[in-house]
């Protein structure tokens, strides 16, 4: 379909719905890629006008997709953004926003010039709203923290660094620490940016170090990802789940349904679970097809510990930066062993594959060889 017939659409989108996400963005595109540029400009000038009242229109024209397209700097993002606070100070996405753009221009100007008057300013700013959305919600508590120490550190301000270092709020199935890496003196190096997980020293970057971290959006990323189905699963949290020993494996695949499997030792009794919904993976749930469990030997038990033991389960990397496929599966496994837990999280299986694989042939599930992947 030719883009204009597609902006008709958007519009009438936009009549229907003044502040559709969609529409606006594809909008922003169009003018952004074909001209005229102006009208991006006129286009929110409009959506503003028709919602005087709403943060929205700032905070998407902010993005940084349609700032690229608009070609705002960054002290335009930030005007907008901070009107867009003005208007509902506790909006979570405006707050996160000004912190991470003030974060980012701490960094940049820093590694262009450790010099730069402004350093002081950036770094409080950050530190202003990221602190702000930790007062709102605890539950940020244990992602924030990351930047906030760092710049704490470079602000040299002790009684901030210990309470940053105090958060350790965990809300989630998964801790927020097993998903990120970061070189071990990420609190004071100012080229890491803990938020991407990437370097901005050019001598980093040339040393191939670019890429080699997991920071914080990915993290959360993948936490908010996996825990979607565990919920929809009804199954317990693992970090937290002290009173026996136990192994999960959560394999979630393209084209079939998501499966968890749960094996237990308590005091010797092994048991073990598994649930399949008919929802495939990146879709809609559907209903609980089947939800089972039965008792399993010690031998059994021992089978999966000798296994785990083989791999070096308990030191192996959370996640690995690979490159992942658009169709596959993802693999995760989960050990929580009288208070120890861990967490291995890999793309089609790779060197947990044996161990998860045995999980599946103690369920009984008929899964023929190929259709694991």
């Amino acid at each position: 379909m030719p883009w204009g017939n597609k902006k008709d659409i958007a519009y009438e989108l936009l009549r229907m719905d003044s502040l559709n996400r969609r529409a606006i963005n594809y909008l922003v595109e169009a003018y952004g890629r074909n001209g005229p540029r102006d009208s991006i400009g006129i286009l929110f000038n409009e959506i503003i006008r028709c919602n005087p009242d709403s943060p929205i229109p700032f905070i998407i024209r902010s993005t940084d997709r349609n700032a690229r397209f608009e070609r705002l700097t960054t002290t335009q993002q930030i005007d907008y953004l901070k009107k867009a606070h003005s208007l509902d100070s506790a909006n979570v996405e405006a707050m996160y926003r000004l912190g991470k753009l003030y974060y980012e221009l701490f960094m940049k100007v820093y590694n262009d010039d450790k010099d730069e008057p402004y350093l002081d300013y950036y770094s409080k700013s950050s530190i202003h709203y990221f602190s702000l959305l930790c007062e709102q919600d605890e539950d940020l508590k244990g992602t924030l923290k990351y930047p906030l120490i760092q710049l704490a550190n470079y602000q040299k301000d002790n009684s901030k660094i210990k309470l940053f270092e105090s958060y350790k709020l965990q809300s989630s199935y998964f801790p927020v620490s097993s998903f990120i890496s970061l070189p071990n003196n990420w609190k004071t190096n100012y080229s890491v940016n803990v938020l991407e997980g990437r370097v901005n020293s050019k001598k980093e970057q040339s040393c191939k170090q670019f890429f080699k971290y997991n920071g914080v959006e990915s993290a959360v990323f993948s936490i908010n990802w996996y825990s979607k189905y565990l919920e929809a699963f009804d199954e317990p949290i693992l970090c937290d789940y002290l009173p026996m020993k136990v192994f999960r494996f959560t394999y979630l695949r393209s084209f079939d349904q998501p499966i968890a499997i749960r094996i237990e030792n308590s005091n010797d009794t092994i048991t073990i679970y598994w649930k399949i919904f008919n929802g495939e993976y990146g879709y809609e749930f559907g209903e609980n097809i089947e939800s089972q469990s039965k008792k399993l030997t010690i031998e059994d038990w021992e089978s999966i510990v000798n296994k785990i033991s083989a791999l070096k389960f308990w030191n192996l990397p959370t996640q690995e930066n690979e490159i992942l496929g658009t169709d596959g599966s993802q693999w995760i496994l989960e050990g929580n062993v009288e208070g120890k837990y861990h967490v291995v999280d890999r793309w089609s299986g790779g060197i947990i594959t044996s161990v998860c694989k045995a999980l599946i042939k103690l369920t009984g599930l008929k899964i023929k060889e190929e259709d694991i992947y």
